[in-house]
């Protein structure tokens, strides 16, 4: 159900980032090339970085870190129209998509019983393909309603939702050997 969140918010964002560069920023397409090239470059340094963190701080931290540099960049896209400070947050949001690829999976193994991995991650696979629809339509709807600038602040905001439930670990998931124990 995080994940699910966390990438739904991810996903509505998609669609409305080169809408708002193009239709708010004005920007050119040889600066749209630089975002998408600094955002591309810089996600395998994070990919160096989060790993180097995953082993010495644990998946946890990075996941927490991860989900809410991410949820911070189309909030902090929606708040400016300047091309090159822009750039920039893409390239942080690079260093921050690198860590949620790397550990998004792991923390889905952490939670299933073994017995059921199978069924959990074509579960998670599933719900990640229904988001990948549902929610680019969402995101145009609400860019279209009420501003791109406002579509991409709700993709965020949702993003901090998921964001917030992983830091507080709601809802918690219990497998049945630990319901057993406890029992």
């Amino acid at each position: 159900i995080k994940r699910f969140i966390v990438i739904s918010g991810y996903y509505m964002a998609l669609p409305i980032l080169p809408l708002y560069f193009v239709r708010e920023v004005n920007a050119s397409d040889a600066w749209i090339a630089t975002i998408s090239m600094v955002q591309t470059a810089i996600l395998i340094i994070g990919y160096f970085m989060w790993t180097h963190q995953s082993r010495r701080r644990g998946t946890r931290m990075v996941l927490l870190w991860t989900t809410l540099g991410a949820a911070l960049y189309p909030i902090m896209v929606a708040l400016t129209k300047q091309v090159g400070l822009i750039t920039v947050f893409a390239g942080i949001n690079g260093i921050f998509a690198a860590g949620l690829n790397l550990v998004f999976f792991d923390e889905l193994m952490k939670t299933v019983p073994d017995e059921y991995s199978s069924t959990f991650v074509s579960l998670a696979q599933g719900l990640q393909y229904l988001s990948t629809i549902v929610s680019p339509l969402i995101g145009t709807s609400l860019g279209d309603q009420f501003g791109l600038g406002v579509a991409l602040a709700v993709s965020g905001g949702l993003q901090l939702v998921g964001f917030a439930m992983f830091a507080m670990d709601w809802p918690r998931m219990r497998t049945a050997t630990l319901d057993q124990e406890l029992a």
